[in-house]
């Protein structure tokens, strides 16, 4: 069971290697796309750690842009580029931390072999503005003097966007695990069909519903498990999620999960090593408990 873990990050490059080292397996390779519009010299460091790449085709990320999507995508192309076999390839944030031994990881994916991990609500139960991401223009990837006006006037002037592909759609969080069949389903999708990315492009966050979509309306829905894996604690209608502090240990301890964010160690600084003690005092347990459906 060979796994890449794709950490997209612009931040604290200290912090994602501690994150690498927790989680280093044999079968554990590491690419990291680091934003475009961050300095990457002080990340550099990272590429001298085992089975760490780094991503070429660098994308300078915009939040609530398309180039969340156009950034995942890349990366995905270039370690298949790579012509290394993998089972799975797992999105992260370079503020994401296990909470599960890197072994027992190994051995979750091992026993769930087939499934596709991604977090997901039908967009009716969703949220109030789920359909406003998609029905309305908007020009959060375009950076010019105005773009805020204009887009108001083109959403006061024209009709409602209609997507050019009838889907039902979902979202939740961005983060997935997904096999590389499915994420070659999926950027086969997006390339072959040039009004949906376009459409797409004219959209907001799309990167926490465009792959709960595609997935979801295709023959791969049969084989998702409604879980990415992650423990977060997010208030409702929140648009981050709390940094996670001292305070939730304990959740931590109990969780089914296998990683957790958003951690950051200039604001928690204990937070890391607390875990990694609840990880070094329950590996023998772990090892020898089958991993549950997170």
């Amino acid at each position: 069971m060979r796994i890449a873990h794709l950490i997209i990050t612009y931040t604290d490059p200290v912090q994602t290697a501690r994150m690498i080292r927790r989680m280093q397996h044999p079968d554990f390779d590491f690419y990291i796309h680091v934003d475009k519009k961050v300095d990457i010299l002080p990340h550099r460091f990272l590429a001298n750690m085992p089975q760490v790449y780094f991503i070429r085709d660098r994308v300078d990320v915009i939040w609530g842009g398309y180039n969340t999507i156009e950034a995942e995508l890349r990366s995905v192309q270039e370690i298949f580029d790579t012509n290394r076999e993998y089972d799975y390839i797992h999105l992260m944030s370079g503020q994401d931390y296990p909470i599960k031994p890197a072994s027992y990881i190994h051995d979750f994916f091992v026993q769930h072999r087939g499934h596709e991990f991604l977090e997901f609500e039908h967009f009716d139960d969703w949220s109030a503005d789920a359909y406003t991401r998609i029905q309305q223009y908007h020009l959060t990837n375009y950076r010019f003097p105005g773009r805020y006006y204009f887009q108001k006037l083109l959403n006061r002037l024209l009709p409602s966007r209609v997507s050019p592909v009838a889907l039902e759609y979902f979202g939740s969080s961005m983060f997935w695990a997904l096999s590389p069949t499915c994420l070659r389903y999926i950027m086969g999708f997006i390339r072959t069909n040039t009004r949906f990315r376009r459409f797409m492009r004219l959209t907001w966050g799309s990167d926490e519903f465009l792959f709960q979509t595609l997935v979801l309306n295709s023959s791969f829905q049969k084989n998702v498990v409604n879980s990415n894996l992650l423990y977060i604690d997010r208030e409702p209608g929140a648009a981050h999620p709390n940094v996670i502090s001292i305070r939730h240990l304990p959740d931590l301890a109990c969780s089914s999960k296998l990683f957790t964010r958003k951690v950051n160690m200039a604001d928690e600084p204990l937070v890391l090593d607390r875990i990694d003690e609840l990880l070094v005092q329950g590996e023998q347990q772990w090892m020898v408990k089958k991993p549950a459906v997170a």
